[in-house]
């Protein structure tokens, strides 16, 4: 019986240790599984290309402009034609210069990309002027001793290019077509991509800082808002007697205006292009004579026109001081934008006629 009893009871206890719960094991534990959250992610932000823009056209171009502008005088008598190279020019500005002679100052911001420029003459007080508010480097064929000691008190960067000095350095040549044909006084030529190594041989600077101020601003349309038509614009510079008229004519085809002169088209004497201007600008300036030279006092400012995709307006123009840009204005006084590409500027004394239809 005592035997049955123990059986029972190791029987007994057995069966209760079944159930028991497992002791734990040590360093292991059971974490709740949950869903691995994911970071909300942000698209880089990629900074957009800068635009670099030339100051005189508003043309966009590979890398800020840091250099200087280059200007060459260019003869403008109808003897002296046809121009070279002076339909590339940034800008082309026309004026008397003295007694009955109308002259040229054709700018560059890359003179470089211009095989040939002329024909080059003598410089003059009004381009002295000009060169000193644009901070220009001027190519010229010498000048008057007056001329000369002037451009030297404003302290402006010149060089003439006919001299033996530039023949040999290749920054300028004679042409012997124009000498045949044309005659020696109108044969000679810059040489654009040498213009730049003959300035620095000169010792000038040849860097400017990117934002120097040139006075302009452009937009892709520089067609004027409330504009009249103006398919043919005539400027008649008029002064003491002496009358030259110039008219620029709408190419509706090229979208520029044509220049034209001596009763015929310009067309440029090596490739046969028309001279042609996307802006035509009329400067009305009060001009006075210093010995035999003209000048005009641009600090003064004055009144003018702007004409641009067929259409013209009247516009007022000011200058800070000798060493400013000129500015345009229309006549609400807002800045005027230029139609991006080059430029030709007539300065005309005030008492100069212009029409247009």
């Amino acid at each position: 019986m005592k035997k049955l009893l123990a059986l029972l009871l190791a029987l007994s206890l057995l069966l209760c240790g079944c159930g028991a719960e497992p002791e734990p094991t040590t360093g292991a534990t059971t974490e709740p599984t949950t869903a691995p959250t994911t970071e909300p992610t942000t698209a880089p932000t990629t900074e957009p290309a800068p635009v670099y823009t030339n100051p005189l056209t508003g043309r966009v171009i590979d890398e800020p402009f840091t250099g200087r502008v280059y200007a060459v005088t260019i003869s403008n008598v109808v003897d002296a034609l046809p121009h070279v190279g002076m339909a590339e020019a940034d800008i082309y500005m026309e004026m008397f210069v003295n007694g009955s002679i109308i002259r040229g100052l054709a700018l560059y911001t890359d003179p470089a990309s211009v095989v040939s420029i002329g024909s080059v003459r003598s410089t003059r007080l009004m381009f002295n002027d000009i060169a000193q508010h644009y901070d220009l480097i001027l190519s010229h064929a010498g000048g008057s001793n007056q001329v000369m000691n002037d451009a030297a008190n404003r302290g402006i960067d010149h060089m003439s290019v006919d001299t033996w000095d530039s023949y040999e350095f290749g920054a300028s040549f004679r042409d012997d077509y124009r000498k045949r044909n044309i005659g020696y006084e109108h044969s000679l030529l810059a040489k654009g991509d040498m213009l730049e190594s003959y300035a620095e041989s000169k010792g000038y600077e040849l860097t400017r800082a990117e934002d120097k101020d040139y006075g302009l601003t452009f937009t892709e349309d520089g067609t004027p808002a409330g504009g009249e038509t103006a398919a043919s614009v005539k400027i008649t510079f008029k002064y003491r007697g002496t009358v030259k008229e110039t008219i620029m004519q709408y190419d509706e085809e090229l979208g520029m205006y044509v220049y034209n002169q001596y009763g015929k088209t310009m067309y440029d004497g090596f490739t046969q292009a028309p001279e042609a201007f996307e802006n035509v600008v009329v400067m009305h300036a009060n001009i006075s004579t210093n010995g035999i030279y003209y000048q005009a006092d641009f600090v003064a400012g004055g009144t003018g026109y702007y004409a641009c995709g067929g259409q013209i307006i009247p516009i007022t123009w000011t200058c800070d001081g000798e060493d400013q840009p000129f500015r345009f204005f229309t006549q609400e006084g807002e800045p005027l934008s230029f139609g991006v590409g080059n430029t030709y500027i007539g300065i005309a004394p005030i008492d100069s006629p212009l029409s247009y239809e």
